[in-house]
């Protein structure tokens, strides 16, 4: 009598495709049965890609499957979702191929195969008007490490002149510190005179700024301070541009444009800040800037990423996970694997850990509780540990709509007390031994 044979991989996704992303032709693959020509090219005209996406409608595919190759795949993700097709971005990781075969049609025909047996998830991508955010808070970020490259440009020009201002500064780039330098470039080179501008609130009196305002005054090195001042203010016009953008799109996210952020500790730096505090709290519907070291542009990393739907992340668990702040699981037989794991970039997991990097001098709980972290671990696992506390406190705000309560150092003392008390009593029943409570003597 024949044996039964048992499936063991079932069709999960019947209408399903995968395609093979290209810089300049994309390969598609779908089902035999619904085509006699089961894999196609199509080139990346806009005009091919919505000829791929009829052709698919054709076929009776619903779910598509490709890679996240560069930034080839976004005009392809963009007009297949706009013409109604359920398109899921993977991980290169989880469709490396078996054999050591190659090619772009071997690619997206394990793609097509893969999705159908449900072995494969979309990666999270937030929704369109968020997406939107995200560019342009991206962009931002860009634009404010060019500034900073920038800034060293002048700072190195200031150096090959013997001009000493960073030294009597804080910030070059700041009121006094602009002042002087485009003065400096529309020729002024008495250091009285430029000492003058100084600000009230510097603190190096106008006779030091003076000193440190005599210099060699080269003609190229004052050209390439010139040209340095240039790329330093059209990055600024370019990032206030952004700003604007990043605040109209934030409010048209508002779910209640009526909220009103409670007072904060933090002032503001500028009046941007102030808006966008205000702005976030409607977005995201509560004040993450309430939380301890998370500032203004770790929340707008938040709102940017994430957005204040967080229905995709079953649990916190998962949500941590994302972002890449659990502990992980490369155990084999019980014991940890060796060596790091694959490396991966998460933008706002990477802002946590920022944040959390400066929990030290916190006055409050997760200030506490972080160096009570440095005491015991090594600094990038208390950062790591104090990050992923802060994604689990931000997990719990927006999903539950709740406003952060501090509960400050003598709450986690008290908590330490209990922990520390409750381990002592184990130990002592272990021991065969009772532990009583004595009032403390005082001593006179």
């Amino acid at each position: 009598m024949a044996r039964k044979i048992t499936r063991r991989l079932m069709i999960v996704h019947p209408e399903c495709a995968g395609i093979d992303i290209g810089g300049s032709r994309h390969y598609v693959a779908v089902d035999p049965q619904r085509s006699e020509e089961p894999v196609r090219s199509f080139g990346s005209f806009t005009d091919e890609l919505q000829a791929m996406g009829q052709w698919l409608h054709e076929c009776g595919v619903k779910v598509v499957a490709m890679e996240s190759t560069g930034v080839y795949w976004i005009p392809v993700y963009e007009v297949l979702e706009r013409m109604g097709l359920e398109v899921q971005l993977v991980n290169p990781r989880a469709t490396k191929q078996v054999s050591g075969r190659k090619s772009d049609v071997l690619d997206c025909q394990w793609l097509w195969q893969l999705m159908s047996y449900g072995l494969l998830r979309g990666a999270f991508r937030p929704a369109e008007a968020v997406c939107e955010l995200r560019s342009y808070v991206r962009q931002r970020a860009r634009l404010v490490r060019e500034q900073a490259t920038s800034v060293q440009h002048i700072q190195k020009a200031l150096t090959q002149m013997n001009v000493q201002l960073a030294n009597v500064l804080s910030d070059v780039t700041g009121k006094t510190g602009l002042k002087i330098l485009r003065a400096i470039v529309a020729g002024e080179r008495d250091g009285a005179k430029l000492a003058a501008l100084r600000d009230g609130r510097v603190k190096a009196d106008e006779q030091t700024i003076a000193r440190s305002l005599v210099g060699t005054w080269r003609a190229e090195h004052v050209f390439a301070l010139s040209q340095a001042l240039a790329r330093h203010d059209f990055y600024a016009q370019q990032i206030a541009q952004c700003e604007t953008c990043i605040l109209d799109t934030s409010a048209a996210l508002s779910l209640d444009t009526h909220i009103a952020p409670e007072a904060s500790a933090r002032p503001a730096r500028s009046a941007w800040d102030k808006r966008m505090r205000a702005t976030l709290h409607a977005t995201l519907g509560v004040d993450l800037t309430a939380i301890p070291t998370i500032g203004i542009e770790t929340a707008l990393t938040v709102a940017s990423e994430v957005g204040a739907d967080l229905s995709r992340f079953p649990s916190c668990a998962h949500f941590c996970s994302w972002l890449h702040l659990a502990p992980g699981t490369r155990i084999s037989g019980g014991k940890p694997l060796p060596g790091r794991g694959p490396s991966s970039v998460n933008r706002l997991g990477q802002a946590l850990r920022v944040a959390a990097a400066t929990a030290r001098t916190s006055h409050s709980f997760i200030g506490a509780s972080h160096r009570a972290r440095l005491a015991r671990l090594d600094k990038p696992r208390a950062i790591k540990a104090t990050a992923h506390q802060l994604a689990r406190l931000i997990y719990a705000l927006l999903t539950r709509g709740e406003a952060y309560v501090e509960k400050g150092i003598a709450h986690y003392e008290a908590v330490r007390r209990d922990k520390h008390l409750r381990a002592l009593q184990r130990n002592a029943r272990r021991l065969g031994f009772t532990l009583v409570e004595q009032p403390i003597q005082s001593v006179t």
